[in-house]
């Protein structure tokens, strides 16, 4: 009897009816793969993996891995000779 005094949160609900959760269509995103330290650093002389057990220490050194990366990429892009040359030539000029 205690669920017919009860009064309902939902318009046009009936006491005593539940509501069931829609079923959703969208997954549950796959889980993230274990960040292994061992093979970003390779060149590392120490377990980088035992060093760090910290899921959050992991996933940052990842990007600064990934950061030290793409700053690789832009330096050998970059033509230093010519920037040097262009310098140099500011210099002379009174």
């Amino acid at each position: 009897m205690a669920d017919e005094n009860q009064t309902s949160l939902f318009p046009g609900d009936t006491p005593g009816q539940t509501q069931e959760p829609a079923p959703s269509t969208e997954q549950a995103p796959p889980a993230p793969e274990p960040i292994l330290l061992g093979k970003l650093f390779p060149e590392a002389k120490h377990d980088l993996d035992a060093l760090f057990p910290d899921p959050q220490m992991k996933q940052l050194l990842k990007e600064v891995h990934r950061t030290r990366q793409g700053n690789q990429r832009f330096l050998k892009r970059l033509d230093l000779s010519r920037i040097q040359n262009e310098t140099d030539g500011e210099d002379s000029d009174p």
